[in-house]
């Protein structure tokens, strides 16, 4: 009965893939109630589990969009990232069957990364080009590009922070996150001397997840605010300063320029963005692409000093607040 059905319902050429699917004692009734409720995807794209692999993705999606893509989905745990995103049509949790789905209905899955990882030597496999770049070329995009990620904030979500207007947005440490990279951090003694350094001229927002250290002589809202309140504290802060990670792709979004202290790990053509000072410290090991070890003492970071970061600051807080420059790259 329940084969005779499925074989009336769906396509000809998904029935055997649908059979497959029966025989693995996957519920058919799921991807039936799907199609009706949600219909399917033409491509579904899945990067990784933490927010910044997503963040990533809009890139990824506004290109594909570009270029006359429709009924793109995106599977990830991070749904707010997307909301307003007129380049996506449905965002999806993390669930391997919304890959079968996909693929049942005609549709194509695509699992994007920007580098392979060699887990037994603890890195990243160098990419050759900016990861935007990378993830883009995987998904099959050809042409010019712009190198930055997207993020959709309400009227009202600006307003509501609007009181972080002409401040400094800073992040102590991104040991907080969900993929733990000692090599991008900086230290949190000198975070601090940079705030103390600035405090008589410039007020301090200190963003992050509640374990980041704190930083006296700023509004401490470690913990306090979902990633929309952060993006839209960042859209209204002058600058962001902190290391690689999350809310640097964030801050670009939103069209926050920021000071990024990248030491040595990666490079900031691999990840960075031209409208930012990227505090970059090009030693022989550089750039290593390790996660967390090093046989040198860190001594990218080491160079870098607290006043490269309070000139950095200064810099950008003398700059006129014109639209963020784009970088553009050809695959």
């Amino acid at each position: 009965m329940i084969k005779s059905f499925a074989r009336k319902i769906f396509p000809r050429s998904a029935y055997s893939r649908a059979s497959k699917l029966w025989r693995s004692r996957e519920p058919l009734i799921w991807h039936l109630k799907v199609k009706l409720k949600h219909g399917s995807a033409k491509l579904l794209l899945h990067f990784g589990v933490a927010p910044g692999d997503d963040m990533l993705c809009t890139a990824v999606l506004r290109e594909l969009s570009k270029r006359g893509h429709k009924k793109l989905w995106m599977m990830s745990n991070h749904s707010e990232l997307f909301n307003g995103n007129a380049d996506i049509e449905k965002v999806v949790p993390v669930d391997q069957r919304f890959e079968n789905h996909t693929t049942l209905w005609r549709g194509k899955y695509q699992h994007l990364e920007y580098a392979a990882t060699d887990c037994e030597q603890g890195m990243s496999v160098p990419p050759a080009r900016h990861i935007i770049a990378e993830l883009c070329l995987r998904a099959g995009i050809k042409g010019e590009i712009a190198l930055r990620p997207y993020f959709y904030l309400t009227a009202a979500e600006k307003e509501k922070a609007s009181w972080a207007g002409g401040t400094i947005a800073i992040q102590s440490s991104g040991l907080g996150g969900i993929m733990q990279m000692r090599n991008k951090q900086w230290f949190p003694d000198r975070f601090q001397e940079v705030v103390s350094r600035l405090k008589n001229n410039y007020k301090f927002v200190q963003v992050g997840a509640a374990s980041d250290p704190r930083l006296n002589d700023t509004i401490d809202l470690r913990g306090k605010t979902s990633i929309r309140e952060t993006a839209a504290i960042l859209s209204n802060c002058h600058i962001y300063v902190g290391n690689v990670g999350f809310l640097m792709h964030l801050a670009r979004a939103v069209e926050c320029p920021s000071v990024i202290i990248y030491g040595g790990r990666e490079a900031p053509w691999q990840s960075g963005y031209v409208c930012n000072l990227n505090l970059y410290s090009p030693v022989p090991c550089a750039p290593c692409w390790l996660w967390n070890k090093c046989d040198h003492d860190r001594v990218c970071m080491e160079n870098i000093t607290v006043n490269k970061v309070v000139a950095a600051i200064q810099e950008i807080m003398a700059r006129p607040c014109n639209p963020l420059a784009i970088e553009s790259f050809t695959i």
